[in-house]
């Protein structure tokens, strides 16, 4: 049996976890059908907006899945983004050589990355380092 349903069920399960790691959540599938791509885990920290892309994996999980919708996310003037790839534990040792190699081509973008495999803690792998878009991207939207 899936440790999830889908993501639908790891969003609430995440609402609560997040918080262990200064997270707060404001808001799940933010923009759903209106903004591509939507946000699906809008969160605050140290009056930071922090953005997090979800992704859940029951089989055959590709380890890049996920990255170029977290960089996108960098658009919506978010101070931070993170990708996050939970796991099912079924996929055992394969999901942390996933998340190796994911974290790896996370440390190349401003993108940070957490993995969690079933319904254990979220570990942040990768420090998002702030959105090198919002200075830009926010002022021009405010002007115009």
């Amino acid at each position: 049996m899936a440790d999830f349903s889908g993501e639908d069920e790891a969003y609430a399960y995440l609402t609560h976890k997040l918080s262990k790691l200064g997270l707060r959540v404001l808001n799940k599938r933010v923009g759903a059908g209106r903004m591509s791509p939507d946000i699906d885990i809008l969160a605050e920290r140290g009056g930071k907006r922090v953005g997090i892309e979800v992704k859940y994996f029951r089989a055959s999980p590709r380890f890049y899945e996920g990255l170029d919708e977290a960089l996108a996310l960098l658009l919506h003037c978010l101070d931070e983004v993170y990708l996050l790839h939970v796991f099912d534990s079924s996929l055992g040792e394969q999901a942390r050589e996933l998340a190796r190699k994911a974290a790896l081509l996370s440390e190349l973008t401003p993108v940070g990355y957490m993995a969690m495999v079933g319904r254990s803690e979220p570990e942040v792998l990768v420090e998002a380092r702030g959105n090198p878009l919002k200075s830009i991207l926010c002022s021009q939207s405010l002007q115009g």
